[in-house]
């Protein structure tokens, strides 16, 4: 199992945690091995997948109130480390960070916890607030184990896992406050997809099978098109490290 939901259980109301197929769009509900459901993505990374047990029938997802794959605590973000849109933002009139193409030092934000929305819910347009709406698809990286000065070969060993996240912006809020956690922190601004995915690493350490290319770090393109047209494409391969 390494494709997590979040959901209102139909029965109890109650938040809950199941395994998403996505080919035949059904969730399969989740069970501590004593029996109590699994509420939230924090315990199945606590906990660990070996001491989770599927319980219960398979539920078509298309039934149930879909729930954030994560929510509760802020989004730490990286800002401008994509060059391809580094440029772009550059030369938009938006941009108060270095104003320039590669900045000089990374450039760190975070989204506000109450910003995240599910799947399919309505982003409110904030009129009056701003006139400037944008978007971006952005790879969440799920970290599960705690760390202090982490080298960069040990960092894959704290990655749990993945989601993707509609990066909302109000772009004047972002340019005219000098940084990015107003512009970017609105009721919202943060649509999650509808599940996580487990990494690789994890996947075969527990042995459980090998996720899709969605979820592996080796360069794989992340697309976001919300029309039908590909308005950006870029992959991890292309970023500014």
């Amino acid at each position: 199992m390494t494709n997590y939901a979040a959901y209102i259980d139909p029965d109890t109301a109650l938040p809950r945690v199941g395994h998403l197929d996505l080919e035949s769009g059904n969730l399969q509900p989740l069970s501590f091995l004593s029996g109590t459901p699994v509420q939230d993505l924090y315990q199945v990374i606590e906990a660990g997948t070996r001491n989770i047990n599927a319980a219960g029938s398979l539920i078509p997802a298309s039934s149930v109130k879909k729930l954030p794959p994560i929510s509760g605590r802020d989004v730490l973000a990286v800002g401008k480390n994509y060059m391809e849109h580094a440029r772009e933002f550059n030369n938009s009139g938006y941009d108060s960070s270095d104003k320039v193409d590669r900045p000089s030092h990374p450039v760190i934000f975070t989204k506000r916890a109450t910003s995240i929305i599910a799947d399919g819910e309505d982003i409110y347009p904030h009129a009056g607030f701003t006139e400037s709406l944008d978007y971006e698809g952005e790879i969440g990286v799920i970290v599960g184990k705690a760390g202090f000065r982490i080298s960069e070969q040990d960092a894959w060993e704290h990655v749990w896992g993945y989601t993707i996240v509609n990066d909302v912006t109000a772009r004047e809020r972002q340019r005219d406050h000098k940084q990015f956690y107003i512009g970017k922190s609105a009721d919202t601004f943060c649509p999650m997809v509808r599940s996580a995915f487990c990494s690789v690493a994890q996947s075969l350490a527990l042995h459980l099978p090998r996720p899709g290319p969605d979820c592996s770090p080796q360069g794989r393109p992340a697309l976001h098109a919300p029309r039908p047209d590909a308005r950006q494409r870029g992959g991890t391969t292309g970023r500014d490290d």
